[in-house]
């Protein structure tokens, strides 16, 4: 069967439409959710060891494609991917855009109707003091930031921002992480990085405890839709 690969419209061109998928336990049954991942993704799957780990990857990646199938009217397991120069997955044609990020107990999953689209969540971690590695991956100024923030846990949301403002960049981009690390949250890039001025960057709505961001290509702005994900 060859899926059909028109998008389904839902709005606006410049809308990205985010779905926020929850964790609900070991008592969600996984076997039809691996039914709709390819057999790469679950080789994936298996090869991972913890428990939770395993659970949290299925669902996201089985979210990906229910959310993808059903607006193109086929079925998860018969999505295809294409894999850009360091990996990031598309779909053929004019086929919707799309990214997916998770951590913690959540996924988010993010579908643009035609530009590319970068999305990154990441969850606050208060008990870790990120101030060495913004001193050697961010810009000066992000990193004197940090160092000066005194309250552990504003200091660990500050750097969830910025890393999620960065991560979704480059993901929008296809590129490698390292190469937005440097790209300041506010303010010209430096001169490598001149490619950052091609994309709009915004906070997305997160979870309690978390951050999370979307990246678009193109410099226009744009809005974002959220649903929460049911697995029921």
């Amino acid at each position: 069967m060859t899926a059909d690969l028109r998008p389904v419209s839902d709005g606006p061109r410049d809308t990205v439409l985010l779905h926020l998928v929850p964790d609900p336990g070991p008592g969600l049954p996984l076997a039809p959710l691996l039914a709709d991942l390819s057999p790469a993704e679950r080789l994936r799957a298996d090869a991972c060891r913890d428990p939770d780990t395993r659970r949290r990857y299925v669902l996201a990646h089985a979210a990906l494609r229910r959310v993808l199938a059903e607006r193109l009217g086929t079925a998860p397991a018969e999505l295809r991917w294409q894999h850009g120069p360091h990996g990031k997955p598309s779909l053929p044609g004019d086929a919707p855009r799309f990214n997916l990020s998770h951590s913690g107990a959540f996924a988010l999953v993010a579908v643009s109707p035609v530009r590319p689209v970068g999305v990154d969540i990441q969850r606050v971690l208060p008990a870790a003091d990120p101030t060495a590695l913004a001193a050697r991956y961010f810009p000066p100024a992000e990193a004197r930031l940090l160092h000066s923030t005194v309250d552990p846990a504003r200091r660990a949301a500050l750097f969830a921002r910025l890393w999620c403002h960065k991560e979704a960049l480059v993901k929008a981009h296809g590129g490698r992480l390292l190469q937005g690390l440097r790209v300041p949250l506010h303010g010209p890039p430096p001169a490598e990085e001149a490619w950052s001025l091609s994309y709009r960057v915004s906070d997305a709505p997160a979870p309690p405890g978390h951050h999370a961001a979307v990246a678009l290509a193109g410099t226009a702005p744009f809005r974002t839709t959220t649903r929460r994900w049911s697995w029921s």
